[in-house]
């Protein structure tokens, strides 16, 4: 009677083993298959300001569609904000890239919901300008 609930629960065991297996590592492989699909957008942001800068500030980075500026494809943002220029990397999937669609790449230095300093000019990237990085974006203090 006990070999008998021996070889039931080794084969329960042995089973219950091989309807795990054919799952190990798939979720390894998906993530690995999503990340290899995901572009990058790099550059520095370059800043000379007239006081220092409070030990609270960031600095945010995003990537926007040109034609539709709330429509937000890739954000960075940098903590504690290192001496000027400040390097970033914009990650994004390609099928959020709406093709014949220019992009800008904009960046603001900021302490809570206040902006101390900005682009004047978003900086066009990507799609018809061409211009796939490494990108230069300069911002100048508010007043």
């Amino acid at each position: 009677m006990k070999i008998r609930y021996g070889v039931l629960l080794a084969g329960t065991v042995v089973l219950a083993g091989c309807s795990w297996m054919p799952h190990f590592g798939k979720h390894k492989q998906e993530a690995a298959q999503q990340q290899t699909l995901m572009k990058s957008l790099s550059g520095e942001v370059d800043y000379h300001l007239a006081h220092d800068l409070p030990p609270d500030a960031y600095l945010v980075v995003t990537l926007d569609r040109h034609d539709a500026p709330a429509r937000m494809i890739a954000s960075d943002r940098i903590a504690p904000i290192g001496a000027s220029p400040v390097s970033f990397v914009l990650s994004y999937e390609p099928g959020d890239l709406v093709s014949g669609t220019d992009f800008t790449v904009s960046a603001s230095i900021k302490q809570g919901d206040r902006t101390l300093a900005s682009n004047d000019t978003p900086i066009r990237v990507l799609g018809d300008s061409g211009n796939e990085g490494p990108v230069l974006v300069v911002v100048s203090e508010l007043h």
